[in-house]
């Protein structure tokens, strides 16, 4: 049997299994253009589905609006609500980032005393003060309640001049694209030495940093410095934290100061840079880099894929570069107004008078109370923590040993 035989018995006996495997192949490619039809439909009505639950989710979530609800914890409801109508997992970023403030957005009125926070992406710290703040809506929102001025009940020796935000305190806000330099900028004291608050985010600002820029910046006039990367999402970084958008809307005009890093800082400094791939076309990318704020020269460079990361700089240039800039934009240290001075100094002075007496009054409150005893102690503290059950122990105790201490003083007058 020769070859040409042999090769056509071959195709004889296999032909209709390779007819009956591209059948099969056109079928599974059916199968799977119908599912990513079904996928895109999903896609464009996925909102639609959403929205139909989220009030409903609020409400339950937050126990008919009288408590806080988190984000994440409506995206669970809203997820176990839609499970029947759809297989397809509902995104955590999807729907805490973008379907939910954009409902909220969108049904203003609706939404308008709802309670929803969001998870902190990053921390604003005070010069001088150790006061730290967590960029997330409960913490942001505690923090611009506070309230300054002396609390005589509260004072303490050695304690700075009671201050609350940026009076007499801080005349900047100096905000950094990345967390990771904070240690570096505690260890050359920074924001000591120039009296600036330091703002740190992961990536793009979140609603509770622009909220935080919005009263601090706004209603103090103090300027927001801002400190990038050389990229795309550097300017949009810096764009986005003074100005509107559908996602906040800014109530005060802010003085936005950008410090870079900007192409003439990467030419001067030798910075290396580094190419990086995106799908987002030149034209696009160079539009919306100019929208915020780069030069045409400076759109072209990231536009044809190159970027620079503050990451370049060693940590010595780091910080010569930040203090040079600034310098250059005027910040200085905060000396206060005579009347401040003068109420920090009578402040000072009462510390020295209290502290010259203080060890010998402590000797003399020792043996006022080494031999207290008070009857029923403990069946007293368990009656204040039936009564007030958020206090732990010891304030109980220290709330009877105060009227015990005021009834005593008042028998002897």
């Amino acid at each position: 049997m020769d070859s040409q035989t042999i090769i056509s018995l071959v195709g004889k006996v296999t032909g209709r299994w390779a007819k009956q495997r591209k059948a099969e192949e056109r079928h599974a490619n059916a199968i799977t253009n119908r599912r990513f039809a079904l996928l895109r439909q999903f896609k464009t009505t996925l909102k639609e589905v959403v929205n139909e639950h989220v009030e409903a989710a609020y409400l339950a979530v937050s126990s008919n609006n009288t408590l806080p609800a988190h984000a994440r914890q409506l995206m669970y409801d809203v997820r176990r609500r839609i499970q029947a109508s759809t297989d397809e997992p509902l995104n955590d970023a999807y729907f805490t980032q973008t379907l939910l403030p954009t409902f909220m957005r969108e049904n203003s009125e609706l939404t308008a005393a709802w309670d929803v926070v969001f998870d902190a992406r990053g921390h604003f710290h005070e010069p001088h003060t150790r006061v730290s703040v967590a960029l997330g809506t409960l913490a942001v929102r505690q923090h611009l309640r506070g309230s300054s001025g002396t609390d005589e009940a509260a004072y303490e020796p050695d304690d700075l001049y009671p201050t609350h935000g940026p009076e007499h305190r801080y005349g900047a806000i100096l905000f950094v694209e990345k967390e990771g330099f904070m240690p570096l900028f505690e260890k050359v004291k920074l924001a000591e030495r120039f009296d600036v608050a330091l703002m740190s985010t992961k990536g793009q600002s979140v609603i509770a940093s622009r909220q935080l820029v919005d009263h601090l910046c706004g209603r103090h006039n103090i300027p927001l410095l801002v400190l990038h990367d050389f990229d795309k999402s550097g300017f949009s970084i810096c764009g986005t934290l003074s100005r509107s958008s559908d996602r906040y809307r800014f109530r005060h005009q802010i003085q936005a100061i950008d410090l870079g890093l900007r192409l003439q800082d990467v030419e001067r400094w030798h910075l290396e840079s580094e190419t990086f791939a995106t799908k987002m076309s030149a034209r696009v990318m160079r539009a919306n880099l100019m929208k915020n704020g780069a030069t045409r020269a400076e759109a072209d460079f990231i536009a044809e894929g190159q970027r620079v990361e503050l990451n370049a700089f060693t940590s010595g240039d780091l910080v010569s570069f930040l203090e040079a800039k600034l310098t250059g934009c005027g910040v200085k240290k905060i000396v206060p107004a005579a009347e401040t001075l003068e109420a920090a100094y009578r402040r000072a002075l009462k510390d020295e008078f209290i502290r010259e007496r203080f060890d010998e009054l402590k000797l003399k409150a020792d043996a006022c109370v080494a031999a207290a005893r008070i009857p029923g102690l403990q069946r007293r503290v368990a009656k204040t923590l039936k009564d007030n059950p958020s206090l732990p122990w010891d304030e109980a105790v220290r709330r009877i040993a105060s009227d015990a201490f005021d009834t005593e003083r008042r028998g002897d007058s």
